[in-house]
């Protein structure tokens, strides 16, 4: 084909093929403008319905107008005997040949390329349009540094003529939401669960869904068999960590309900590093002129900021805080002397045993272990309402990742701060060893330092084995705490728990928030800690009767799909703030509404005016 004219097109060179196309540079023979060429495959293009519908899905897709989607300039048509689409040529690199070039890309060059993702996602969205197949492959990095998402439709149109894993989708289950692997319907919080796959890999170097085929990953998504991000990448932005834990839920309402709320999670996770996404210096063009200069620069900021926050929080008595900026300090700088020298003067002070001599590569891993130990044992507040020792656990003023307006309020405790009491009716059973899910790291956890194996209790003259223990404390809140599926009290009211040693699934909720559940691994005699920030239970807004299906609703300034599509009624992920909402319609009337803080988990009809 090359050397041959498409219409107005001269095809010049191959520049990449997949399982769905081939793509060709190309010059517009009478503008003299370089363009992309997509010739479908003839095993795509050969059939008369599969032409109308991928002309329907080339002629909505080309109405997108984004600077971060890929601009498409022209379509071949039915009666054309190739099936073309012509595209702008962006020069640069797909997101899929830096992470194989890098191996793994820095967190905060990979928030930078999120936040232009997320809005070109979310004005997709906002026109009813579901990508569908949102992976490496197709995120194009331009050399300046615009990221530009490809394929849009096409996915949707490989559904519609029902091609199946073994044709055009070859590469993408790993990708998948949940609901695609069970071939249920998808929406808008399926493009996000694929965002939290790919921010995984960028940042990680590897899959968080892994299989030896496509049968085991699929399993693996909808089971939601993965690690956590900062378990293989812990030197990776907590913020971060967060969102794509938030985004990788197996459940669609269990994840953020749209891009307008990813959006400001992405920009507080630059904030927490005091980044400013408009600054050139770390601009994602910067990093791609000089990737090594770039991360020199930014490892220098980290060490300082990171150090002073958590300096900084130490001395508000914010442990786990500290804790957290500490543990990244130190995956990226293992040797930083003043947190050495913090870790080492509380280890003079007796709070864990002296730990044997070993050569420098321990001293990321020891360091961490130390900082769990000697913040969480000699730096934790006074026990509460009497309790003493190891039984008490101290409540710390710790950062929730979103703002809590009125605790007492939406999450179910007493306004006056107090957590409410619990029924004296209640047993406290003792956890009892039983088989759990595969252990997970909890980002904000204190480990202490494994003690060595005891003897098996059945063997002559072996000592009974000592349990674990575990605190929990729930940061502006509380919550009930449950160890594989056992009641052990609440919040506020329990100190440290015992724990027989072995792999457990922890679980905090209340009546007003969406559970927190994690499995964990536990050795005999250590101390866990754990500070789970539960989420509000979102709150349903049903549109009045009466409305014409074509008006369009929108919240917050988003897009939220027209009424006729909009029949369940909106879903309100955070209750506890005001949201503004307002409908167009195509008569030109307009009707808007503020909706005020509601009760999480609440159902209530807009008051539309």
């Amino acid at each position: 084909m090359i050397g041959s004219v498409l219409d107005k097109y001269e095809v010049m060179q191959k520049i990449g093929e997949g399982g769905m196309a081939t793509v060709y540079r190309g010059r517009h023979a009478a503008l003299s403008r370089d363009v992309a060429i997509k010739v479908l495959h003839p095993h795509l293009s050969s059939s008369e319905r599969n032409r109308e519908r991928f002309a329907r899905e080339a002629r909505a897709i080309a109405q997108l107008d984004h600077d971060n989607i890929l601009k498409i300039f022209d379509y071949s048509g039915i009666e054309n005997d190739e099936c073309y689409i012509v595209t702008e040529l962006v020069e640069g690199a797909t997101l899929q040949a830096l992470i194989a070039e890098q191996g793994k890309l820095p967190s905060e060059l990979v928030l930078l390329i999120a936040l232009q993702l997320v809005s070109a996602l979310g004005y997709a969205h906002s026109l009813g349009i579901v990508h569908r197949d949102l992976k490496p492959e197709n995120v194009m990095v331009r050399r300046d540094g615009a990221v530009k998402l490809m394929d849009f439709g096409i996915a949707r149109f490989l559904d519609e003529v029902n091609l199946t894993m073994t044709g055009a989708l070859v590469g993408s289950p790993a990708y998948m939401s949940p609901e695609q692997a069970l071939e249920r319907p998808v929406d808008p919080r399926s493009d996000l669960f694929s965002l939290g796959t790919l921010l995984f890999q960028a940042v990680s170097g590897q899959l968080p869904f892994s299989g030896s085929n496509p049968s085991l990953i699929l399993r693996n998504i909808i089971e939601g068999n993965r690690p956590e991000l900062l378990e293989v990448c812990p030197e990776a932005n907590g913020g971060l960590a967060d969102l794509i834990e938030r985004l990788l839920q197996v459940e669609q309402k269990d994840r953020p309900t749209d891009c307008a709320a990813v959006l400001p999670l992405v920009q507080a996770a630059l904030d927490g590093v005091e980044i400013d996404p408009r600054d050139p210096a770390w601009s994602v063009g910067a990093w791609l002129l000089d990737p090594a200069g770039h991360g020199e620069r930014l490892k220098a900021h980290l060490r300082e900021v990171l150090l002073r926050q958590g300096r900084e929080r130490l001395a508000a008595n914010e442990h786990l805080s500290a804790l957290r900026a500490f543990n990244r300090l130190l995956s990226i700088d293992e040797e930083n002397a003043e947190v050495l020298h913090l870790v080492q003067s509380m280890h003079t002070i007796g709070a864990v045993e002296p730990q044997p001599r070993q050569p420098l590569p321990w001293v990321a891993g020891a360091v961490a272990l130390l900082v769990g130990a000697g913040l969480a044992y000699l730096l934790w507040p006074a026990p509460p309402r009497g309790l003493s020792g190891a039984e008490a656990v101290a409540e710390s003023p710790i950062e929730s990742p979103l703002p809590i307006d009125d605790p007492g309020e939406d999450l179910g405790e007493d306004p006056t701060g107090t957590p409410p009491e619990a029924d004296p009716s209640t047993p406290t059973p003792s956890p009892a060893p039983v088989e759990a899910k595969a252990s997970k790291t909890t980002p904000g956890k204190a480990p202490s330092p494994r003690p060595t194996s005891a003897p098996n209790p059945g063997e002559p003259g072996a000592r009974p084995t000592s349990p674990g223990r575990i605190t929990v404390v729930v940061p502006g809140s509380w919550g009930n705490i449950w160890v594989d599926d056992k009641l052990l009290g609440r919040t506020g009211e329990v100190g440290a728990m015992e724990v027989s040693p072995g792999r457990h699934t922890l679980r905090v909720e209340n009546d007003l928030s969406l559970a927190w559940e994690r499995p964990f691994e536990i050795a005999p005699g250590e101390q866990l800690d754990f500070s789970p920030p539960l989420l509000p239970k979102p709150a349903l807004a049903l549109l009045p009767p009466g409305l014409d299906p074509a008006c369009a609703v929108i919240l917050d300034g988003a897009h939220r799909g027209l009424v006729s599509a909009l029949s369940e009624g909106i879903t309100i992920r955070d209750p506890r703030t005001a949201h503004a909402v307002r409908l167009t319609c195509p008569d030109g009337v307009e009707r808007g509404a503020r909706l005020e803080p509601v009760r999480p988990g609440s159902v209530f009809t807009m008051p539309l005016r």
